[in-house]
């Protein structure tokens, strides 16, 4: 059994005998003491501590502010995550069944589309016909991005990781455009 040594403070000291926490507290509010000033132990770790001083002060200087349209964008993702608790029958050899849920399907739908540059996808519904599976996506363009050209490519990138990798046959992907994503 390994016993940690008493924090007494010590190693926070510098070599003459100020500590480092006063210091950069110190730097932090742009105020030093006239030891600080004049003593080089103090100064030299003043220097060195300048590029943490400078992340710490950062956030104080800049205002964050949230991207246009994100709490649409949150709230449209977490009403197509509700989606159905019905799972789908994966083709596998051996004995047994896996099965899937038609929402972990829609994500992976959802997030194959990420690929395609100019295109988010929001919105991702999938549901089995006789025929193989209907996907139907909503999703926003980025102005001037082709359409069609977009579809398309959405429509691949889906299909290709559903059929290839889940081995789940898909009759159609529907797209609907719901939005132009504008330029910053």
């Amino acid at each position: 059994m390994a016993l940690e040594p008493p924090d007494d403070g010590a190693d926070d000291l510098l070599p003459c005998g100020h500590g480092e926490d006063a210091l950069v507290r110190n730097l932090m509010e742009g105020r030093t003491t006239e030891h600080e000033a004049a003593c080089p132990y103090c100064r030299a770790a003043a220097r060195e501590l300048a590029p943490l001083v400078s992340v710490l002060r950062e956030p104080e200087a800049e205002a964050v502010t949230a991207p246009a349209g994100l709490v649409d964008d949150v709230m449209r993702a977490i009403r197509a995550e509700r989606g159905s608790r019905r799972s789908l029958a994966l083709d596998a050899p051996g004995p047994g069944t896996t099965h899937v849920r038609e929402s972990a399907v829609a994500a992976l739908a959802r997030f194959s589309a990420r690929s395609v540059p100019g295109v988010l996808v929001g919105r991702c519904r999938v549901r089995r016909d006789r025929d193989g599976l209907t996907v139907s996506l909503g999703a926003r363009v980025a102005h001037g991005t082709p359409i069609t050209e977009a579809a398309d490519e959405v429509r691949h990138a889906v299909r290709e990781v559903l059929e290839d990798r889940l081995r789940l046959p898909v009759a159609r992907i529907d797209i609907e455009v719901t939005g132009l994503i504008e330029a910053d």
